[in-house]
């Protein structure tokens, strides 16, 4: 999994001119966190723009295993990768924090691209989700679990919005971390305090990122 600190928001891509422009153009939505925006399997037809707040992608399998995919934080686009109407959700999406997003239906969301020349751009940006997807895989099939939950944890603090309270918190529990990355929740609890043991996190019940840098090494591990 690529860490968000790699994965370039489309607000980086475009510039913070344009990204204002593409907020004005559409209609401003606020979500309490927990809320399911985007839901795995229904029809496209909308972007969101994210201007503020974190969520986390969700994909299903057939057998009702949830596993998270990624977490994605404000500048990033939500669901353009299902193109018109006739496309489909390929992931839900979950608000973790309360979010504020711009929506924009696919017909305006199209017309900001033309106008504004930005159709290779946003083919770079589908690009770069599609890689981390990939990598994502990979990630899944050959990384160490305390290599898969530090890079998830450092991903949720680098995501934390301007401003918010204790941003080095992470707003999950060990069975939500667990049944989110598909590990047994002893696995969890062995590899946290594994974290805790070297200083990453700090001590207690609670997760809480005690040092953004070391648990960053143990992701790169």
């Amino acid at each position: 999994m690529i860490g968000l600190g790699s994965l370039q928001t489309f607000q980086d891509l475009i510039g913070a001119t344009l990204w204002r422009e593409l907020l004005r153009r559409g209609s401003l939505r606020s979500f309490h966190p927990g809320r399911t925006i985007l839901r795995q399997g229904d029809p496209g037809g909308f972007v969101f723009a994210l201007e503020h707040g974190r969520v986390k992608l969700l994909a299903r399998a057939e057998d009702g295993a949830e596993l998270m995919l990624t977490v994605r934080g404000s500048g990033h686009l939500i669901g353009e990768l299902a193109g018109d109407a006739s496309g489909r959700r390929t992931a839900s999406v979950e608000t973790i924090d309360r979010c504020t997003a711009h929506y924009l239906g696919r017909s305006d969301f199209d017309r900001f691209v033309d106008e504004h020349h930005l159709r290779d751009v946003l083919h770079q940006y589908q690009r770069i989700k599609f890689d981390q997807a990939v990598n994502r895989q990979v990630e899944l099939a050959h990384r160490p679990a305390v290599r898969r939950i530090a890079r998830l944890l450092h991903d949720v603090v680098l995501a934390a919005p301007p401003g918010l309270p204790n941003p080095e918190r992470i707003p999950f529990t060990q069975e939500e971390l667990s049944s989110s990355l598909g590990m047994a929740r002893s696995t969890v609890a062995d590899q946290l305090g594994k974290l805790r043991a070297a200083g990453a996190l700090a001590p207690g019940p609670q997760l809480v990122v005690a040092d953004l840098a070391r648990l960053g090494e143990w992701a790169a591990r």
